[in-house]
């Protein structure tokens, strides 16, 4: 199936897209379209093409919201939000058990031989501080619809924080999941929100509630 973006907003400053599950944020080895590519693709088609530059990513396996900055100038500035933690970055997950509630703070060390990020002690070497607020949503057959606020942005921060307390993501095998149902870990970026330049941006877009395991949580995500 070729995959593809869809562009949510765009302004002279920013382009908002939907990224789909499957698709890498940017070029990689495997040369597959990335996100970056097919936007700058789409703009061109609608004429109106422009530079763009990446401002945070994620994962190939995860949908969901991401900006791309159309000038320096918002770059620097998108780039400073991201940095000082004043980016709003929120993400909906399915994990299994009753999930981890309020704020989950753990340094993470990433194990390049592994592709994987684990939780390890403030003293180590190369650990990153890790800070994720989540929110009980539901709870239904032995899963959890939790709410996550990402206040950093380390290497697989959500998959490994919640893996190291016994609730991986559904799907999520790399770290832990035996839920042969769910192709790719049960995780979306829904809502994204900052300010540029004076201007207030908010936006919020939802995972396929009619696909598994998102349909097992369907009225609690029409309510949100």
């Amino acid at each position: 199936m070729l995959l593809s973006v869809s562009i949510i907003y765009k302004d002279k400053h920013i382009c908002v897209i939907k990224k789909p599950v499957g698709m890498p944020s940017q070029s990689d080895p495997t040369g597959d379209t990335d996100a970056l590519t097919d936007t700058k693709e789409a703009l061109e088609k609608a004429s109106d093409s422009s530079a763009l530059w990446l401002i945070h990513r994620l994962d190939r396996n995860v949908a969901g919201l991401l900006v791309f900055a159309r000038t320096r100038a918002a770059a620097a500035e998108l780039s400073r939000l991201v940095s000082e933690g004043e980016m709003n970055k929120r993400y909906l997950a399915v994990c299994e058990g009753k999930g981890a509630e309020g704020e989950l703070c753990d340094y993470l060390f990433k194990d390049s031989i592994s592709n994987k990020s684990f939780v390890v002690s403030g003293a180590r070497r190369g650990a990153k501080k890790a800070i994720t607020y989540s929110s009980l949503l539901g709870e239904r057959e032995e899963r959890s619809l939790l709410e996550l606020d990402l206040k950093t942005g380390r290497f697989h921060q959500i998959r490994c924080q919640l893996a190291s307390r016994k609730n991986p993501l559904v799907g999520d095998k790399k770290y832990g999941s035996r839920d042969a149902g769910a192709r790719t870990p049960a995780l979306f970026a829904y809502r994204l929100g900052f300010t540029v330049f004076g201007k207030k941006y908010e936006f919020c877009e939802m995972p396929d509630s009619g696909e598994y395991p998102w349909s097992t949580f369907k009225e609690e995500l029409e309510k949100i």
